[in-house]
C-alpha cells in the first residue's frame, strides 16, 4: 500500500524557550517497507501557534499537490477520528471533543471535507483521520523536524541573529553534507526517519547545536546561529 501523509511541526521558542511559531508543513509519500519518505513536498509557514489550526487545510492541500504528482491508495490525515473518511465525516463526529478543538475544527471543516471529495472524486483515494496512530504521519513528522532546521537556518542568515528551534517529540536531525536526517529516539521507531535537501548549501552558513528542551521533558531543540567569518 502507498501512502501519503503530511504534518506541520517545528516551532520557534522564544527566551524562556516557549513556542511561539510552527515553522513548515511536509506531504510525504510512504511505500513498503514504511521506513523513510520516497517522495516530499515541504512548505515554509512560520505559523503563530495559537492560530495555527488552518495548517491542517493546508496539510491536506499538500497531500493533494502530492497525489497529483505520485500514485497512492489512501492519504493519512493527522487528526484522530477514528479513522473516518473525511469526505463523508459529520459535524456530530466532532461532537465529543474538547469545545476548543471543536469551535477550530469547525470553522476549518467545509475545507477539509471539500479537498477531501475532490481527491476521492479525481484519484479515487479516500483521506482517512487517522491521527497518530500512522507510520507514515509519523514520518512527515520527522520530515517536518528535518526541513524546520534547514528553513530556520534560512532565517537565521536572513536576520542575522540566533534562533532557537524546538524539535517534535521524541527525535534528532543530523546533518550530514547536504542532506538533513531526523530520527525517531522511541525504541520501536528506531528504524524511521525523514530528511531534507539543503539544496542551496545554507547549513555549510550556520552552526547548530542541539540540546533538550529544559522546560518541556521529552523534547529536544536546536541552537542556530549564523557563522562569523
Amino acid at each position: 500500500m502507498r501512502i501519503i501523509a503530511a504534518d506541520s511541526g517545528g516551532a520557534l521558542l522564544n527566551e524562556r524557550f516557549e513556542p511561539t511559531h510552527i515553522v513548515c508543513t511536509v506531504a510525504v509519500l510512504v511505500e513498503p517497507p514504511y521506513r523513510a519518505p520516497s517522495a516530499l513536498l515541504p512548505e515554509p509557514s512560520f505559523c503563530p501557534t495559537d492560530d495555527s489550526y488552518p495548517l491542517l487545510v493546508k496539510e491536506l492541500e499538500l497531500c493533494r499537490r502530492l497525489l497529483e504528482k505520485h500514485e497512492a491508495d489512501v492519504v493519512h490525515f493527522d487528526v484522530s477520528l477514528r479513522g473516518i473518511r473525511l469526505d463523508e465525516l459529520k459535524m456530530s463526529e466532532l461532537a465529543h471533543l474538547p469545545e476548543r478543538v471543536r469551535v477550530r475544527l469547525t470553522r476549518i471543516f467545509p475545507k477539509l471535507t471539500f479537498i477531501a471529495s475532490e481527491m476521492w472524486a479525481s484519484k479515487g483515494v479516500p483521506a482517512l483521520a487517522i491521527g497518530k496512530e500512522s507510520v507514515p504521519v509519523r514520518i512527515a513528522e520527522l520530515s517536518c523536524a528535518a526541513h524546520a532546521v534547514l528553513f530556520s537556518a534560512e532565517k537565521a542568515l536572513e536576520e542575522g541573529r540566533r534562533l532557537f528551534l524546538g524539535l517534535p517529540t521524541s527525535c534528532t536531525v543530523l546533518v550530514s553534507g547536504r542532506t538533513l536526517m531526523a530520527r525517531s529516539l522511541l525504541p520501536a521507531e528506531h528504524d524511521l526517519i525523514g530528511f531534507a535537501n539543503d539544496e542551496r548549501g545554507v547549513m555549510a552558513s550556520v552552526a547548530i547545536r542541539e540540546m533538550p528542551n529544559p522546560v518541556a521533558r521529552g523534547f529536544r531543540m536546536v541552537e542556530i546561529r549564523p557563522r562569523t567569518s
